[in-house]
C-alpha cells in the first residue's frame, strides 16, 4: 500500500473512533491500518514515521477494543503499542539527549500515555492490580527520564499530569475496597502533583485545560477528606466547582462528584457525625 493510502485509512479509522455510532466501522478498519503499517516496517530499513503510525494504530485499536468490551484484544494491542513506543523513544533519545527537545518530548509523552491507557483498559477489564502497576511504571519512566515533571517538556508534563491523576484515582479505589490509610495518603500526594501540573497548563482559551484541572480537583478533594485535611478539601471543592461552572454542560459530571464530596464535608462537620463521619469506609 502506498504511503498516501496508509495515511488516508489511518485518518479515516481515527475519525470513526471518535464517533460511537461508527465504532463498528472503526473496528473493521483498524486491522487493515495495522497490517498496512506492519508491511511498511517489515523491511531492513525502518521508517520511524511508519513505526510511530503502527504504534499509534495499535494504541487506538486497543482503546477502541476496551470501549467495545473486547478486553483480551485490547490487552494485546496495548502491550504491542508499549513495546513499539519504547523502541521509538530509545531511538529518538539517541539523537536527542535533552528530554525537553520537541521530538524527544513527543516520544516520551506517547510512551507514558500508552502505559497509562493500558492501565485503564486493565481496570475496565476487571484487573485493578495491573492497572496500578502500569500507572506506577508510567510515572517511573517519566521521573527517571525527564526528572521532576515541572521541568519536563510540555507534552511530557501533560502525560505525567494524567498519570498522577489516574494513579490517585486508582489508589482511592483501592482505599475504598481495602481501607489502607497509606493509599489515601499516597492518593492525596499524587492528586497534588497532578494539580500542580494542570495549574501550570491552565489556559482560559482552551476549555480542555479547565476541564482537566476541575476533574483533578474532583479526585483531590475526597483524597484530602480521607486523610482528615477537611479545610483544604473544602477549598478544593470550592475551586473545582467554580471551574466546573465555567464549563457548563461539559462540567456536569465533575459538579456531581464535587457535590458528593461537599456532602461528606458537611457530615464531617456535624457535631453528631460520629459513625457517619467516614461513610465510604468498609466496616
Amino acid at each position: 500500500m502506498e504511503p498516501e493510502a496508509r495515511e488516508e485509512i489511518f485518518e479515516r479509522a481515527r475519525e470513526y473512533s471518535t464517533q460511537p455510532a461508527r465504532w463498528q466501522q472503526a473496528d473493521a478498519l483498524w486491522p487493515r491500518v495495522i497490517e498496512a503499517y506492519r508491511q511498511a516496517v517489515a523491511g531492513s530499513r525502518v521508517d520511524r514515521h511508519d513505526q510511530r503510525q503502527l504504534a499509534r494504530a495499535l494504541w487506538r485499536y486497543g482503546m477502541l477494543s476496551t470501549a467495545l468490551g473486547r478486553h483480551e484484544r485490547a490487552k494485546e494491542a496495548g502491550h504491542e503499542a508499549i513495546v513499539l513506543f519504547a523502541e521509538i523513544h530509545q531511538a529518538v533519545a539517541a539523537e536527542h539527549p535533552d528530554p525537553t527537545q520537541p521530538r524527544r518530548d513527543e516520544a516520551l509523552a506517547e510512551l507514558i500515555t500508552a502505559f497509562v491507557d493500558s492501565g485503564e483498559s486493565a481496570f475496565v477489564a476487571g484487573s485493578p492490580g495491573p492497572r496500578l502497576q502500569l500507572l506506577e511504571k508510567a510515572i517511573e519512566i517519566g521521573l527517571h527520564t525527564a526528572g521532576p515533571p515541572p521541568g519536563a517538556g510540555p507534552r511530557t508534563r501533560a502525560a505525567m499530569a494524567t498519570a498522577y491523576h489516574n494513579y490517585a484515582n486508582a489508589l482511592l479505589h483501592r482505599h475504598q475496597e481495602q481501607g489502607a490509610a497509606s493509599d489515601a495518603q499516597e492518593a492525596a500526594l499524587a492528586a497534588s502533583r497532578a494539580t500542580e501540573l494542570r495549574l501550570k497548563a491552565l489556559d482560559p482559551q482552551q476549555p480542555i485545560t479547565i476541564w482537566e484541572l476541575a476533574n483533578t480537583y474532583s479526585i483531590y478533594a475526597p483524597a484530602l477528606l480521607m486523610i482528615g485535611d477537611v479545610e483544604r478539601a473544602r477549598l478544593v471543592v470550592e475551586q473545582g466547582s467554580q471551574l466546573a461552572d465555567l464549563l457548563g454542560v461539559a462540567g456536569m459530571e465533575i459538579r456531581h462528584k464535587l457535590r458528593a464530596t461537599a456532602e461528606l464535608l458537611r457530615s464531617a462537620s456535624e457535631p453528631d457525625g460520629g459513625g457517619r463521619r467516614w461513610p465510604w469506609r468498609r466496616s
